[in-house]
């Protein structure tokens, strides 16, 4: 009887690091589901657990956990988009990743909703409608 493996053959870390590499870089992968990925998510996890990221790599690390973050975001009461989970521990492991580097990333859909707590002038005259010259 001949044995047929379970997975690609190498080790785990080596395919974390092809996937976070492939993520990063703007491509996608057998596993990408529109913009949500599950298996840039198992990637991340891997590389965040294995072992202290080396310098050169953490920028790939933050790209893949901006998207984990923006694919995870919460909608509504009912939590993120893909899980479901209000308490989603893919988020919750992309926002520590984004922590620990001092990253303050937010979704660009949440970035536009919020507003800065001091208004400029031109944002001030825009909305009292007095932003047309003066007769």
């Amino acid at each position: 009887m001949s044995m047929v493996p379970e997975s690609a053959p190498g080790m785990a870390i080596d395919w974390a690091w092809a996937t976070i590499t492939t993520h990063a870089e703007a491509r996608h992968c057998a596993g990408c589901r529109g913009t949500w990925c599950p298996t840039a998510e198992w990637a991340l996890w891997v590389v965040i657990t294995d072992r202290v990221v080396p310098a050169e790599r953490r920028q790939l690390v933050t790209v893949v956990a901006r998207q984990t973050m923006t694919a995870h975001w919460p909608r509504g009461v009912d939590g993120c988009r893909p899980c479901g989970l209000p308490n989603c521990s893919r988020m919750q492991l992309a926002g520590t990743w984004l922590e620990v580097v001092r990253d303050d990333y937010v979704p660009e859909s949440v970035r536009l909703l919020m507003r800065s707590a001091t208004p400029t002038d031109a944002e001030l005259r825009g909305i009292t409608g007095m932003d047309g010259p003066a007769e």
